[in-house]
């Protein structure tokens, strides 16, 4: 029994406003922009798998016919973020706000990546390319499909900064 009180709270930064209404016969989530949603986890991060709560392993029947997913997950160690900040520590970039990088530290941390399935074994996924700690709280498994897949897109020039200090370590703090 995962104790409750450990569960992930989060709060609404804003609202949508999206062309189409709640279809019928469909529930709402009972979030509403003034309360509080609390996230149950479904699995954990371990020895670089995914092992899902044995309650949920049967939602996993299907996915072996993906091979990529779309993992989304609770930043567990994040803190308090600052409303900006110099992206990767990087001082030569101007100070931006928090939801314009990819900053662990955020009003409501949830990581999300997309991973190599190798292998499912029970309520195990072996995956590559998880960019989560071991005991980070797994929210949500989707399968990545042909839609998730953006082939033109913009990026600022700022962010061929941070890949150049990726691949440079002796420009990382310069």
């Amino acid at each position: 029994m995962v104790d409750g009180s450990l569960w992930p709270q989060t709060r609404g930064i804003g609202t949508g406003d999206a062309p189409w209404r709640q279809a019928q016969g469909h529930q709402r989530s009972g979030v509403t922009k003034q309360s509080t949603a609390v996230f149950r986890p479904i699995g954990r991060v371990e020895d670089g798998a995914i092992r899902v709560h044995r309650r949920w392993a049967a939602s996993l029947d299907g996915i072996g016919g993906f091979s990529h997913l779309i993992v989304i997950f609770w930043l567990n160690h994040a803190h308090k973020p600052e409303l900006k900040l110099h992206p990767k520590g990087l001082r030569r970039i101007p100070p931006l706000g928090f939801l314009a990088t990819r900053t662990p530290h955020r009003a409501n941390p949830i990581g999300m990546t997309v991973v190599k399935l190798l292998k499912r074994r029970g309520n195990r996924l072996r995956v590559e390319g998880l960019d989560a700690w071991a005991g980070t709280p797994i929210l949500d498994i989707k399968p990545y499909t042909r839609k998730d897949s953006i082939k033109t897109f913009r990026i600022p020039t700022w962010v061929k900064l941070l890949d150049q200090a990726e691949t440079d370590p002796l420009r990382k703090y310069a």
